[in-house]
């Protein structure tokens, strides 16, 4: 693979994705829309931050401050201070592909907002595999429906991240498949996860321009990198749903591999979890984080 040869037609058009799937022996109805959160050719730090933001283009970003308006830094119940993990501009989400694009994948999926800005903040600590985990305000999600472009608040002094970390973003268009751990027969689980190790794998070369460990990528919606199996075992138990017609929906899949290195562990993935009902009445206050360990 070279830095022009990508193995996977990551942002390609819904009919490539197909073809390419068909051809690893697997099912296209198990494709994901998922855009994907790139840094390719953002440097790393707050200027780039600073010029984009402040200027009023759509960007998201990992770390670093959170926008405005923010009258009091978020904290769990005990006084600790939350990390800011990840400001998303909701307009760049949605404006990945336009609607005609978008009428051609079958399946696609939404469901957030598409103005304003969702932003995480997490502990770095509670890990979401019990349900009393939500109970000293571990982790907060909030929509910013109007946010404030003149503003970013830098985080307080205790703050829990390992270390200074900030970088720029870009949604592109992406689709995922399931995780491997979530094949069914052996000839699945190969064929799963030798698609994931290739979808990885192009995602590296387009976010570094290099061949690289195939790493997991940041994504919206979309299927959980670590499998879904057992947190829609955890799910069950810590956000039940409103009734039969409710599912969960994956907001975030965040990797930690290289902005958030040591934020969450070794290298494991955070992710941000909803009932599709409260992500249709735009509800993020029960929201829930997942720290996957396993």
């Amino acid at each position: 693979m070279t830095n022009n040869d990508v193995m996977a037609p990551i942002h390609g058009p819904w009919d490539a994705a197909r073809v390419w799937v068909e051809q690893h022996g697997l099912d296209p109805r198990l494709i994901r829309w998922s855009p994907v959160l790139s840094e390719q050719s953002f440097p790393p730090g707050e200027e780039e931050l600073r010029e984009y933001f402040l200027t009023g283009a759509w960007i998201s970003w990992l770390g670093g401050p959170a926008a405005g308006p923010l009258p009091d830094w978020p904290r769990r119940t005990d006084g600790q201070a939350l990390a800011h993990v990840a400001t998303i501009d909701l307009a760049d989400v949605d404006g990945v592909l336009d609607g005609q694009g978008k009428d051609t994948w079958e399946g696609l999926s939404e469901g957030l907002p598409v103005t304003g800005l969702l932003e995480v903040f997490h502990d770095l600590e509670t890990y979401g595999y019990e349900p009393e985990d939500s109970k000293d305000g571990g982790w907060l999600v909030r929509w910013v429906a109007d946010p404030d472009r003149s503003l970013l608040v830098s985080p307080p002094e205790d703050d829990p991240s390992p270390e200074p970390a900030c970088q720029v973003v870009m949604s592109l268009p992406g689709w995922t498949l399931p995780s491997a751990m979530d094949a069914i027969g052996a000839s699945d689980f190969e064929s799963c996860e030798t698609a994931e190790t290739e979808i990885r794998a192009s995602w590296v070369v387009q976010r570094t321009r290099k061949e690289g460990h195939p790493i997991p990528f940041s994504h919206v919606y979309g299927h959980s990198q670590t499998g879904e199996y057992i947190a829609r075992e955890i799910l069950e138990k810590a956000l039940p749903l409103k009734d039969l017609d409710d599912g969960y929906v994956l907001l975030l899949d965040l990797e930690s591999w290289t902005t958030l290195s040591g934020w969450f562990g070794d290298a494991s993935q955070l992710e941000v979890w909803i009932r599709s009902s409260d992500l249709e009445a735009s509800m993020f206050d029960d929201v829930w984080c997942i720290i996957r360990t396993d």
